[in-house]
């Protein structure tokens, strides 16, 4: 029991000097080696990242183009934030009036469909 402890002992420390031995001899490279990998890394999980964000952004920027070609008869525009802040009034006009009009009619008619039904039902 003593021997094969005396040997996992010195096993350690001949292995603790190696790692010693090798950081003398590698210096700084092996520093910089690492904080290479780890900048490596930070950057791979930074890069997966922004792919998605920029695919959902050009999602984004494709409906946009749409709904601004659907609206393209009304006064819809999107104003800039400083002109905003000058005139906030402008907020008014960028309201979708032919969104805003389909969705009522879809609203009142859902509401007057499910009035009928509860009254033919009695629910």
């Amino acid at each position: 029991m003593l021997n094969r402890l005396k040997g996992y002992a010195t096993k350690g420390i001949w292995q603790s000097f190696a790692i010693i031995i090798v950081m003398f001899i590698a210096g700084p490279e092996i520093v910089i080696s690492m904080e290479l990998m780890a900048l490596v890394e930070v950057m791979g999980a930074s890069s997966f990242v922004l792919m998605y964000f920029s695919g959902l952004r050009l999602v984004c920027k494709n409906t946009l183009n749409k709904f601004s070609k659907f609206e393209c008869y009304s006064l819809f525009f999107i104003p800039s934030f400083a002109n905003l802040r000058q005139m906030p009034s402008l907020l008014y006009h960028t309201i979708p009036h032919r969104l805003c009009a389909i969705s009522f009619l879809t609203l009142i008619t859902a509401v007057v469909l499910l009035s009928y039904i509860q009254l033919l039902f009695g629910v």
